[in-house]
């Protein structure tokens, strides 16, 4: 009976305990996966992003990141150089381990996978080694996952595999590196199989240019050429005969050829032996309009060869046939573009330019632009140097003019991607003439403080009476004053001030990178020399000038030529914040343009409402380091929500020096100061947010207040003096005031960081304040102390003279 309870016992216990251990044999291990980035000379990379399969990205920092534990396996990992080239790598990586991967950008690696005779692969040891050529680096596969690298991309490379004596020749692959996508993760993953080679080579057109897109194969396998024509089979049975063919478009391009699968290297370059007639592409002539729910008459012209066109409206097919034309019938307000096809026998091809049609929401009459508008130029400047700028309408405001007039102007933001981190540029547009009244440029803080602001004035007339540039009557003649401010030392300030005619031509067709155009054309020709000093081509569509050609721009250049390239006119709720926009603060302001007719708007943080209100801006507090997206939307009377586009903005806190605001000026401390000097410092938070705050100074600078949030969070605060070279710690502590009351002669350069414990930040050293010491050494009465000696002196030579002369 013992016996028989024990054994029920232990079966229990065993049926307790199976599904715990067969559970923890099913667990996927975790492995640490970390490293560092680099730029592609080695140096440590700027923020870079880093993603491990779909999970959650992360951003390195100075130079490394750590992902945390990630699941064993094999996996596709990615890192994104934001700020060195806005370039990405993808590659596989095998996780058995605790990982470490250091990326270079333009870099990327080599991976490789040994399959066995039977094509299944191998996980064990092996004899097979593979070896790069050009660099000489080898190793010998094992496992599923094997690599080399990092090798530069772009470049081509030579891969030769050693299967081992018994098992068969050498496989060769030449291949390019190349960066991946989230469509092609490993995009340089090759497979060997001993008994198995590749065939390689360039697809060339008659005339010797690469034929790009075409589909090269060879039995069941097949490939697309690279923009080199490079094309690469891989795998292929030794000794096997099989036809290779190369097609475009579903033709045959080349003649068909036997090719025999051999050992070595596998160089096979191909000659297009017939090039297609592709039906011409076909061209809009309606150009880029806005409308207001009105029907736009859509028309193009066909070319050559073509059997019929599709017309597609935001890739979605709306025409199909031999028409020239389609009436499109607006329903809702948005951005719709359209898109040609041609199509013959031997193929398709899409047209070479879109058509943008905006259906404009309900808008004020009186207003010609809205804020979140914004219309992109390409500039070129003689001496020849090349800009692509942004402008985009931020706001209004009462501005005063060269001739002291207060002017309605539009705000403008200016965007340039070659702009360094803190440059700004703005304009302020005159609300009828849309002609610059106010300009303002700065440099960025870590290059210089230089700025720029220009101060322009346009009194347009006709027969001696006011009158305006773009309605009523033309004007005849123009009156130009402009101050140009440059904040270099040294440089001095422009000023014009010319009399001007002008002449109007209307139905003038142009064409730029946008489109084709018919325009106001207006000249403006200087008076006293006879130099056209302005050409301008106005497009009501657009509501901007399409050209401008500017030959007094105020600045070195002798003349400055502006071409459109594209305009946006927001159909939905827009941010004036910028996307992609680095904020070294965790308190911000998010903030976007007044959408015509709306009672409240909902704003969204990484999915998560967090202001709802009639505002149009919103600050944020107590962000952590890392990407946020946000998501606006406007709620109309009716209920209905119109949905915004979205943006994305990144915060790295960097904690700002303090700034003194006691003494306000370099101040002379001297022995009737008693008591020493007060010194007093905070840490400022500046209202730089937006242009349009009153208290804005001249380099749009707001004035600054003391930021008590962070001022709380400060750990300590350091105080030093330089004096002749000698710097000294005078202050060690979480006040933020300090007696100064050193007593030695001299002139004292006084400067302060914060350090906050809890982030692990410190900041730089503030702008420097001086403090003169003059304290005088107590004067001596050298007259009294000379009377003194000549006493004693007198004293004791009349002693000794008494002492000599006898008594009588």
């Amino acid at each position: 009976m013992k016996l028989k309870s024990a054994s029920i016992a232990i079966l229990l216990m065993a049926v307790v305990l199976f599904p715990a251990v067969n559970s923890e044999e099913n667990e996927t291990e975790n492995y640490s996966f970390s490293g560092n980035v680099y730029t592609n000379d080695g140096f440590p990379a700027n923020l870079t992003s880093i993603k491990f399969n779909s999970m959650q990205s992360i951003w390195s920092s100075e130079g490394t990141y750590d992902y945390g534990a990630v699941p064993s396996g094999i996996h596709t990992a990615r890192a994104y150089f934001m700020n060195d080239g806005h370039t990405v790598v993808y590659r596989k990586v095998l996780v058995d381990s605790d990982t470490s991967i250091d990326w270079y950008e333009g870099k990327n690696w080599a991976t490789f996978k040994l399959l066995d005779e039977q094509g299944m692969p191998v996980s064990g040891e092996s004899d097979a080694t593979v070896e790069i050529l050009e660099t000489g680096e080898s190793l010998t596969l094992h496992g599923v996952v094997s690599e080399l690298g990092p090798y530069d991309i772009g470049a081509y490379y030579n891969i030769r595999v050693d299967h081992g004596t018994d098992s068969g020749p050498h496989q060769h692959v030449h291949f390019r590196m190349e960066p991946g996508s989230s469509s092609n993760p490993w995009p340089n993953d090759f497979e060997f199989r001993p008994g198995h080679n590749s065939k390689y080579g360039y697809l060339l057109n008659p005339m010797g240019a690469p034929v790009t897109g075409a589909m090269v194969s060879i039995g069941s396998t097949s490939t697309v050429t690279n923009d080199d024509g490079f094309f690469l089979l891989q795998n292929l049975e030794i000794g096997v005969i099989e036809t290779l063919v190369a097609q475009q478009w579903g033709i045959e391009i080349t003649d068909p050829v036997s090719v025999e699968v051999s050992a070595g290297e596998g160089w096979f370059n191909l000659t297009s032996t017939l090039e297609p007639r592709m039906p011409v592409p076909a061209e809009f002539t309606t150009q880029i309009t806005t409308t207001a729910m009105e029907p736009v008459d859509i028309a193009w012209e066909t070319g050559l060869h073509t059997d019929f066109t599709s017309l597609y409206m935001n890739g979605d097919l709306v025409y199909k046939g031999n028409r020239e034309s389609f009436l499109f019938e607006p329903t809702e307000p948005g951005t719709h573009v359209f898109q040609l096809e041609s199509f013959n026998s031997n193929g398709s091809i899409l047209g070479d330019r879109s058509l943008q049609v905006v259906v404009l929401p309900p808008q004020s009459a009186s207003d010609l632009w809205s804020s979140g508008m914004s219309w992109s130029y390409h500039i070129i400047s003689t001496p020849e140097y090349h800009q692509n700028k942004t402008y985009t309408a931020i706001g209004t405001e009462i501005v005063e003019d060269a001739f002291g007039e207060d002017l309605d102007t539009y705000v403008l933001r200016v965007t340039d991607e070659a702009y360094g981190e803190g440059e700004k540029a703005f304009r302020w547009v005159d609300s009828e003439n849309l002609l610059n009244v106010k300009t303002f440029w700065s440099d960025a803080p870590e290059s210089s403080s230089y700025y720029q602001q220009g101060h322009l004035g346009w009194r347009f007339s006709y027969n001696g009476l006011t009158a305006n540039l773009l309605s009523g009557s033309h004007p005849d003649s123009l009156h130009f004053n402009r101050t140009n401010i440059i904040g270099v030392p040294g440089h001095p300030n422009g000023y014009d001030d010319t009399l001007n005619t002008v002449q109007i031509t209307e139905g003038v067709e142009i064409t730029t990178p946008a489109g084709l155009f018919t325009t106001t054309y207006i000249s403006i020709t200087d008076d006293s020399d006879g130099v056209v000093s302005w050409e301008l081509w106005y497009n009501s569509t657009v509501r901007n000038y399409v050209r401008i050609i500017d030959r007094i721009p105020g600045s070195h250049s002798d003349s400055v030529i502006y071409d459109l390239t594209s305009f946006d006119v927001p159909t939905a709720p827009s941010f004036l914040t910028e996307t992609n926009k680095l904020f070294h603060t965790d308190s911000y302001v998010i903030q976007w343009a007044d959408y015509q007719g709306a009672s409240s708007y909902d704003l969204y943080e990484n999915g998560d409402l967090i202001y709802t209100g009639e505002e149009t801006n919103f600050r944020t507090h107590d962000r952590e380091d890392g990407a946020y997206a946000y998501e606006i939307s406007a709620t109309m009377p009716n209920g209905e929500v119109v949905q915004g586009e979205g943006i994305d903005i990144e915060v790295l806190f960097i904690l700002q020096p303090p700034e003194f605001t006691l003494p306000e000026e370099t101040i002379t401390h001297t022995s009737d100061v008693s008591g020493g000097i007060l010194v007093e410092w905070s840490v400022m938070t500046a209202q730089e947010e937006t242009v349009l705050e009153s208290q804005c100074g001249v380099n749009i600078q707001c004035q600054t207040e003391v930021d008590s949030r962070l001022m709380e969070e400060i750990s300590w605060f350091q105080v030093t003096a330089e004096k002749d070279g000698v710097t000294e710690v005078l202050y060690r502590g979480p006040d933020n005031t300090m007696i100064f009351s050193e007593e030695e002669s001299g002139q004292y350069r006084i400067r302060v960081q914060a350090h906050i414990d809890s982030r692990g930040s410190t900041s730089e050293y503030s702008d420097s304040i001086f403090i003169i010491v003059d304290i005088e050494p107590e004067r001596t009465s050298w007259g009294m102390i000379g009377f003194v000696i000549f006493t004693l002196i007198a004293a004791l030579i009349l002693m000794k003279w008494r002492d000599e002369v006898p008594d009588k």
